[in-house]
């Protein structure tokens, strides 16, 4: 990996924990891109009559690439997308993209390996959140799963080998994905006693796991967990038929739309910014577009609760067309957690920090007293100035007409004669003139246009950047959309195009982020195989000669005759049952004189 200056930069650990999980043998070449914490509009709407919190956003850009020639030609096979929304209260990782270009065949994986793009997408949204992690703030990670032929890798379709899910079994596949990143934490009704990971032993994190499919019931959701939630006690479910926005809400007793975020290419945009337009205007002074500030309620007109709102999407056409769409969200909590994240709004840092306590000062008046957290410095204590009326004004003499070693003098002068102090001097500064030779200023070049990331701090009360949790290239906003907007103008239908297209977006992101050396980080799986996966069983099944019963002959070998069942002595008819229908007698007489 190469830095804008030429020199090599240590590897992530995201490389390490990708190693550790993919399959022995397996060769990818990751190329991880991301943006700086950048100011953007909040995801949750402001409460009426207050301010929206104020909001940071991390991209961060994996793709990763095999070899599919001798040439050592590249072509991208998979790629996703995770969006860090970081408040003072909260931190979100949004899953916003992932796609696959169906190359991965020529990887040649043992048959029954677990596919490795579920291995991946499990390590990189846990890398993220163990490393967004701050403490005493919960953390949560939401996607909504949502089938459709192609993403990020466009024409991607075409190609015979990419495997697209459906919808149902999408949403399975991403509980299956999120479920290692749960259970990596003990549930919330754990007792905490024994260490269940070392991300717990750390900061004592409870996690659980959210799960809502409109127009399913609780009992129909369930057939989406994952397989191991069958293996779970009763208390302790790590997934739910439910959803978490009430609790990780500032203010759960907000107005309904305050507590469902806004996110890119969310299918309830539409829908939220519909039902908007049903809060009523407020007064005409105020003008203001955000309905938190239109001086009402901001309650929706027929929507009022959360449930309601859930019940009404499964009818929209973005979960009613045909494809069904789930919401799925992790929560992480940590043990001890801060009075902010809880809803309790703490002091403003702006405001006065003295609180009034009853403190005797001898005329039985109260004084205000500062706290002790909050207290000021211990200053000299100076004498009382004498009391001056309003009509006379203090003005120091200067330090050249006392000795340097007498104290500072003042004068009072009456305030008729202060107006006319105040013009002179102000006449003295306009009538300076500049003097003396005129020096041109150097004009002052950028070194780099992601000089950022050098100057933008890693920890804020707002967000929390790591250095060795950022991409191999940091771009800032204008450069990673860019190159995003690139590879979704590009095409993987075929193979040799899709090699073009790769090369030409690997080399457009180090063009953007000025690397002269061929960038990425090359991964090698070194997970062992399990026996299971070793042996994996052949598609037709051979039972085993010992288990088949052959039947037996019904011919008796001392008489050679066949020896009537019981059951057919029900089945024949008796001779006397039998009854022949009469011929006419016109045929007989025929009969017989065609014979004669």
């Amino acid at each position: 990996m190469a830095s804008p200056d030429g020199k090599s930069l240590p590897p992530t650990g995201l490389k390490q924990k990708l190693a550790a999980a993919l399959p022995k043998g397996a060769q990818f070449t990751l190329y991880h891109v991301s943006s700086p914490p950048t100011r953007c509009p909040a995801i949750f709407s402001a409460p009426p009559d207050s301010k929206p919190e104020r909001t940071y956003c991390e991209s961060h850009f994996c793709s990763f690439a095999i070899e599919t020639s001798k040439d050592s030609r590249k072509v991208l096979v998979f790629a996703i997308e995770v969006l860090v929304y970081s408040t003072a209260n909260l931190t979100t990782l949004f899953v916003s993209k992932a796609d696959s270009s169906g190359y991965l065949h020529f990887l040649e994986l043992p048959k029954g390996t677990t596919s490795p793009l579920k291995t991946i997408s499990t390590t990189i949204i846990s890398y993220l959140a163990e490393t967004r992690q701050r403490p005493s703030i919960r953390l949560v990670v939401s996607l909504f799963a949502r089938a459709q032929d192609q993403y990020l890798f466009p024409g991607s379709i075409e190609n015979h080998g990419k495997h697209v899910l459906s919808d149902r079994g999408l949403v399975k596949w991403w509980c299956e994905v999120l479920d290692p990143v749960v259970r990596r934490n003990t549930t919330e009704s754990h007792n905490g006693d024994t260490p269940v990971s070392r991300a717990e032993a750390a900061g004592a994190n409870t996690s659980q796991a959210y799960l809502i499919v409109p127009g399913f019931d609780k009992y129909e959701t369930i057939s989406f967990f994952p397989s191991s939630v069958k293996a779970e006690k009763p208390g302790e479910k790590r997934w739910i038929s439910s959803h978490p926005l009430r609790d990780i809400s500032n203010h759960p007793n907000a107005p309904p739309r305050c507590l469902i975020p806004h996110f890119p290419d969310d299918p309830k945009a539409r829908f939220l910014a519909e039902l908007d337009d049903e809060i009523p205007e407020g007064p005409a002074s105020q003008t203001s577009d955000s309905p938190s500030k239109r001086g009402n309620s901001g309650q929706w007109r027929s929507v009022r609760t959360l449930e309601q709102f859930w019940e009404t999407i499964a009818f929209r056409q973005e979960c009613s067309s045909g494809r069904l769409v789930g919401f799925i969200w992790v929560v992480f909590t940590p043990k001890h957690m801060s009075a902010r994240s809880l809803g309790v709004r703490p002091e403003s840092s702006q405001t006065s920090a003295i609180s009034v306590s009853p403190t005797d000062d001898g005329d039985g008046s109260a004084l205000p007293t500062p706290t002790a957290s909050q207290s000021a410095p211990t200053l000299p204590r100076t004498p009382p100035e004498p009391q001056r009326s309003a009509s006379t004004i203090v003005i120091p003499i200067s330090p050249g007409v006392s000795s340097p070693n007498s104290p500072r003098t003042t004068t009072e002068i009456p305030s008729s004669q202060s107006s006319l102090a105040t013009q002179k001097s102000s006449s003295s500064t306009k009538s300076r003139k500049l003097k003396g030779p005129i020096i041109p200023r150097q004009p002052r070049i950028k070194s780099a246009k992601n000089s950022t990331r050098h100057t933008q701090p890693m920890y804020s009360r707002y967000y929390l950047w790591p250095s060795q949790s950022r991409g191999q290239v940091v771009l800032d906003e204008n450069d990673y959309k860019r190159v995003n907007d690139l590879l979704l103008g590009l095409d993987f239908s075929e193979q040799e195009v899709a090699h073009n297209s790769t090369r030409r977006w690997l080399d457009e992101v180090g063009v953007a982020a000025r690397v002269t050396q061929p960038w990425g980080e090359i991964i090698i799986g070194e997970k062992e195989l399990a026996q299971a996966e070793k042996h994996v069983p052949s598609a037709t099944n051979s039972l085993n000669m010992g288990l088949i019963k052959r039947k037996r002959k019904s011919i008796t070998e001392d008489k050679g005759v066949i020896a009537q069942k019981p059951d057919d002595a029900g089945r024949m008819l008796a001779s006397t049952s039998i009854r022949k229908k009469p011929k006419p007698k016109g045929h007989r007489d025929q009969m017989t004189m065609q014979a004669t």
